[in-house]
This record gives structure tokens, sequence and C-alpha cells, in this order.
């Protein structure tokens, strides 16, 4: 039997944010650990390249699209892949890589990225019977409040906290920005989800927009930020952002791709900002998480319930004035200490490890003596 491997796939940002600080983690202790990058990543994202010259794994490079497709090149049979989507309820890109996990019975551990996530705890009607792959099953929060999951996979997860560990220092603005910026008292972030159009109607989407549009006139000394998930704009929502452009001077976008705020990722534009709202989404542990607080705008999820809800214009400017950080407190002290939860996730692998009989196993952290 070959020696077992931890393998990563790193396709680009959002997997380096959710993976690599575990990866490395494991690395530190020893564990054998792969990890597999895309190279239009480093491309995107210049500031990666830094990160894995300092990490304690390397990362080799290969197309994105190879690494998506033809995983049987990298993956040996005793491998233990550890992965975003579970092979047997992945609908992603990665839907090949899941296929050949399965058919060659390659163990893999399944990592929670989203705090609000389908197949964990988001509900969804009639749902159908998510028997993971996955001998084990990383999560944020008590498995039992993972309400997607049947039994059998409820036995096989353990809580072990928020594990996204910021991993980029944060890239300042353009010098038009900061100069606009130093003309408003406070920066307030607005997020959303509505990439996600089975949770909002049209009128929810709308009656978000004017939300905001009476936030940014009733405080014209505020500037606010405007972001989309990911940055990106899609046509649900493309036709209200225009219009909130035109019409209110103190709003701008955080695009991925274009504005005063291209290429700044969720941390970037984190710190730039004094306060947050968002919809009920991971966006709000990452503010609560950067020391900034957090309201929720029209809770829909009983993981956020400790903090702020907004309804009405009124809730809002309430938030801006006291936002309330002892609720913030309280979320953080429910989803841990990251250092902390990553050295919890790296025992539990550790433990699933063992428990497989895999051989060369160290009992102690690299660099240290048995």
């Amino acid at each position: 039997m070959s020696e077992a491997r931890l393998v990563f796939f790193l396709h680009g940002l959002p997997d380096y944010e959710a993976l690599f600080p575990l990866a490395c983690r494991l690395a530190e202790r020893g564990l054998p650990v792969v990890c597999y990058g895309a190279s239009a990543a480093l491309r995107r994202e210049p500031r990666l390249r830094q990160l894995i010259a300092a990490a304690p794994v390397a990362v080799r490079l290969w197309p994105n699209r190879l690494l998506k497709r033809l995983a049987g090149l990298w993956l040996r049979p005793d491998d233990v892949a550890v992965v975003l989507s579970d092979p047997a309820l992945d609908g992603s890109a990665t839907v090949a890589r899941s296929a050949y996990l399965r058919k060659h019975a390659i163990a893999s551990i399944f990592v929670q990225h989203g705090v609000i996530q389908t197949m964990v705890n988001y509900p969804v009607p009639d749902p159908a019977p998510n028997r993971f792959h996955s001998g084990l099953l990383l999560l944020y929060d008590d498995p039992v409040l993972a309400t997607s999951l049947v039994p059998e996979a409820r036995a096989r997860a353990r809580q072990v906290g928020f594990l996204k560990a910021p991993i980029l220092a944060p890239r300042p603005p353009g010098a038009d920005f900061e100069q606009m910026q130093a003309g408003y008292s406070k920066t307030v972030l607005i997020c959303h989800s509505f990439r996600w159009s089975e949770r909002y109607s049209n009128a929810e989407i709308e009656a978000f927009y004017d939300l905001v549009v009476s936030l940014a006139r009733g405080c014209p000394d505020h500037l606010f930020i405007l972001r989309g998930h990911r940055g990106k704009t899609r046509s649900i929502h493309g036709k209200n952002d225009r219009a909130l452009l035109r019409q209110n001077p103190n709003i701008v976008m955080s695009r991925a791709r274009s504005g005063p705020l291209a290429g700044m990722g969720m941390l970037d534009v984190l710190a730039l900002s004094d306060l947050v709202i968002s919809t009920a989404s991971t966006a709000l542990l990452d503010s609560l998480y950067a020391g900034k607080m957090a309201a929720v705008y029209r809770n829909e999820h009983p993981v956020y319930e400790a903090l702020p809800n907004i309804e009405t214009p009124r809730d809002a400017m309430r938030f801006l004035e006291n936002p309330a950080p002892e609720s913030g407190a309280a979320m953080m002290r429910r989803f841990g200490m990251i250092e902390a939860n990553l050295d919890r996730a790296a025992e539990e692998i550790a433990a699933f490890l063992k428990s497989r009989g895999v051989r060369n196993q160290p009992s102690h952290p690299a660099g240290s003596s048995p």
C-alpha cells in the first residue's frame, strides 16, 4: 500500500481562502499534503505567488481544465481528497473529478465553505437524501443544526468552527477612490447574494434597492459601497445597479472587473469599510472576523439570529448610529477563533487518517522531535 496523501485542488481564490490555511496547518503537523493549483489563478491574483512562496507546502501548477477533468493524472488509490463539493453531490465544474473519486472509491473529506450552504443547512423543499461520499465532514456549526444532512451523514460530521483565515494583505484602492472617500464621514459596505435566485424574488430585490436608496439619501455624509457575491454583476440586478449610480453620488459599486474598486476582493473592500449590511451570507462572518460590525438584511436563517436585523430604512439608520458590537462578539464566540479552529480541523483529519490505518502517520508536528 502506498502512503496516503491529503490532496487539495485549488482552482481560484475561493479555494485558496477556504482550503489553503488548512492545507498549511496539516503540512506543519507533518501530514502528507499535496496541493495542485490552477496556473490561471496566479495570473488573476498575483498576491497568491507571495502566499505560496512563504507556505509550508508547495503548490504544483497546472491548467485549470486539466485539474477539473483529468483527476486520474494525480490521484492515487490511497489518497484522501479534501473537497468543497462532496463527490456524491457535486453539480459544479469539478463534477468529472467527483465522478472519478466515486468510481475508484477514493476517500474524501468535505469542508464547509459557506455559512449557509446547500446540502448542509439551507432548507430546500422536498430535498433528496444527501448521502455524502466523504468519510469526514468538517462543519462550522453543531452538526445537529445541519438540517439538510441525513442521519448517517451527520454521524460523520464534526464541528470545527469558522475556517476562513485571511490569506492576503488588503490591496489599497486607487488614488481617485481614496480622494473621494476622504470626503465622507463613514463608509458602509452593503452586500447581497442575489445570484442565489431561488432565495430572492424580484420584489425582494426591488425592496433591497429601495432600502439602499433611502440610506444613501438619508445619510449624504456616508459613502456606500454596494457589492454582489464575488463582485459579480448579473442580469437580475444589473439594471438596478446602473440606476443607483446615476442617481446617488455617494454610492459606488465593488465590481471584480470594472469601476473604482476593480480587482478588490471581499477582504480588500472590508478594509475600507466601517460597517457592513448584508443579506444572510458568509459575508457577515467575514466582516465580523475582520473587525467590522455587521447587520443582516431581512434575515431568513437561524444562524444569524443574534445579529441586528434590518427590515426598514429606520432599522438601518438605527444600526448605523448604534452597531451593537456585543451581538458580533456573540457570533464569534459561537464560531470560534480561526487559529484554534484550524488546529481542531487538523486534529479531526489526523484522527480520520488514523482510523483508516494510514501508513507513515506522524504523531508530532513537522520540525519537532518524535
